[in-house]
């Protein structure tokens, strides 16, 4: 007979009498945990001494209490590695991965193989979230438990001369085409500003070694990009992505960070994020291209100015040419289907991709000396 049930270390402790007086005990029955960890909290950590304090605290201070933060030290050489371990000792929910230095994606990867929560998320060590933010995108995926990503608002680039912020109307989408061109997702791969259901990182991680791998990434997620696994019958994993009017990310800006310092190679990493992304999302065009055109034909464009940007940058930076970009071939079967609002556009059909890139770096020239 069950007297009386007891919580201890989130297991039911259920206490039973034996008929037999002489084997009366307390016998522990692990029935269940009584719930799973909502959400896993991911911190990469690397020269960020000046900041982790303040993306912590911004953390810990949220009424939403149910969630575990993976601070993942990737060898920094300040004084990160103390306020990480001082923080760990001071609250039970926080756990640190001190570990070789691998950089941005595989600090990301190593917290990932040890989430246990529901969902993940990200933030960088550099940047915070506003108070009261994870209740309500908590509440969110409470009242609608099929999303599978939830996409909520961004402080962008604080501290800066072009600070804005990035805001949604609530809205669920059902396959990646829409929410791409919908909500020109192209412009904000970010992994941060995302909380993901776990079990869709089971055979996805961000490319080791690689800068802007969130361009790479985020299209497999949403089920843009195939994954590696899939087979060749598999389009992709498809899951529900929900945006949401709620919560707020805090881009910080820093003048040291990837984003302001970024190398060729880095620089070619988005490009070919974004080049794949283009591919797979004509594949998925295919037989609904009028549909497609008459809701998104200017994001469209406005996708493919985006990556003729980057592939102008890329002759800024080196002078070189892409091997035949897949861009041109696109954007050629566009002008086929209706005439191109977008003059960069225009001005690559007329002048060739060749005579763009040096017309593009003459114009940036100039422009340094005005």
């Amino acid at each position: 007979m069950v007297n009386e049930l007891k919580i201890q270390n989130n297991l039911i402790i259920v206490p039973i009498k034996e008929k037999n007086k002489r084997k009366q005990n307390i016998i522990q029955i692990l029935l269940v945990s009584l719930q799973n960890m909502k959400l896993s909290i991911i911190i990469p950590v690397y020269r960020t001494q000046n900041t982790l304090k303040r993306c912590l605290d911004s953390v810990l201070s949220q009424s939403f209490t149910d969630y575990e933060i993976i601070l993942v030290d990737d060898e920094s050489p300040d004084n990160c590695v103390k306020i990480c371990d001082e923080y760990a000792q001071n609250d039970k929910r926080i756990s640190v991965i001190h570990k070789k230095n691998g950089g941005l994606s595989d600090a990301r990867n190593a917290g990932i193989n040890l989430a246990k929560g529901d969902y993940i998320t990200f933030i960088d060590s550099d940047d915070a979230i506003a108070e009261d933010t994870l209740q309500p995108i908590i509440n969110e995926l409470t009242t609608h438990p099929t999303i599978d990503i939830l996409e909520y608002p961004v402080q962008e680039r604080v501290g800066h001369p072009k600070e804005k912020l990035l805001s949604f109307h609530p809205k669920e989408y059902e396959d990646a085409l829409s929410y791409w061109l919908e909500e020109q997702a192209y412009n904000h791969t970010y992994a941060w500003n995302k909380i993901y259901r776990r079990n869709l990182f089971a055979n996805i991680r961000f490319p080791k070694g690689k800068n802007f791998e969130d361009a790479l990434t985020i299209p497999m997620l949403i089920g843009l990009i195939p994954t590696e696994h899939s087979s060749s019958q598999e389009r992709s994993i498809q899951p529900k992505i929900r945006v949401t009017d709620v919560g707020l990310y805090l881009y910080e800006w820093n003048s040291q960070g990837i984003t302001a310092t970024a190398t060729y190679e880095d620089v070619l990493n988005l490009y070919v994020g974004h080049t794949l992304s283009l591919i797979h999302l004509f594949k998925q065009m295919k037989g609904r291209e009028s549909e497609v055109l008459s809701k998104y034909r200017y994001s469209l464009e406005n996708f493919m100015v985006q990556i003729l940007n980057t592939l102008l940058d890329l002759y800024d930076l080196s002078g070189k040419y892409e091997t035949t970009p897949p861009l041109m071939s696109r954007v050629k079967w566009l002008k086929e289907q209706y005439s191109i609002k977008s003059y960069k556009l225009k001005l690559l059909n007329i002048l060739g991709y060749h005579h763009l890139c040096k017309l593009h770096h003459l114009i940036t020239i100039i422009r340094m000396y005005l």
